[in-house]
């Protein structure tokens, strides 16, 4: 299968995922220049992109799956919360780009205060408007073993054109440690943003400088944005379980 990455990071979660379920990472889009350095030192045989608003159908690759959290500050109890009059709102533009690309899968994360200012509700809307049938989870990284709660807000949607009336999901069994080649997921690592940073990049996201500002302000800003990789390990691979049956 084939996936697309939008709003990447430099800990690209839902590239990771996909790398550790044998999918082909086909492009990344990020706007951050700084953080290519790392998306082409793990995943360098993908397309780099970085505004959303310059890549559609005339020169991104179409995929099975586009995944990607939009920006989370419009939305997030952290910040004030101005919504879709947020500069930094790139749902249209996640919106414009599915549109064109039609890929049978999305994957999109985003805080839970999406729900309480409407925004989810536009994203389902917009979705269902052009043919995709939804399904929003609010899934906790402690569900998965970590040792924090971390709420995020999954929207998976899928596209109904092929064959819907042959998946019957509710009567299959989907084992995703078998799916990921019987390997365990290590919920240690797995579970904590800095110590996935040092296992990937083989360098320590927390470290001194003697004088000057170090880039362990970009690793730390990128690690806590980051999602825990467990939660989309468990949800690309049950969508290959998904397919599987189809084919």
């Amino acid at each position: 299968m084939k996936v697309g990455s939008l709003y990447s990071n430099a800990v690209d979660s839902f590239a990771y995922a996909a790398k550790m379920l044998g999918m082909e990472i086909c492009w990344q889009v990020e706007w951050v220049k700084e953080y290519h350095r790392y998306l082409n030192k793990n995943y360098p045989e993908s397309e780099k992109h970085y505004y959303d608003g310059y890549v559609g159908k005339k020169n991104l690759q179409r995929v099975n799956i586009i995944c990607g959290g939009d920006p989370c500050q419009p939305h997030s109890y952290s910040g004030i919360r101005k919504g879709k009059s947020d500069d930094r709102y790139r749902w249209p533009e996640m919106l414009r780009i599915i549109g064109e690309m039609r890929p049978d899968w999305i994957v999109n994360e985003n805080v839970v205060g999406t729900v309480t200012n409407m925004v989810l509700d536009q994203k389902i809307t917009d979705l269902e408007a052009i043919g995709y049938t939804c399904q929003s989870f609010i899934i906790p990284a402690v569900s998965t073993g970590a040792c924090h709660e971390r709420n995020r807000l999954f929207l998976i949607a899928y596209s109904d054109v092929r064959r819907r009336g042959e998946m019957v999901c509710s009567e299959q069994t989907i084992d995703i440690k078998k799916s990921i080649g019987g390997s365990a997921i290590t919920l240690d690592t797995q579970g904590n943003p800095f110590l996935r940073f040092s296992e990937s990049l083989g360098e320590s996201p927390i470290f001194p400088v003697d004088d000057g500002v170090s880039d362990r302000l970009l690793k730390l800003g990128s690690a806590g944005d980051s999602i825990i990789s467990t939660i989309p390990i468990i949800i690309l691979g049950a969508i290959r379980e998904i397919e599987n049956i189809i084919n």
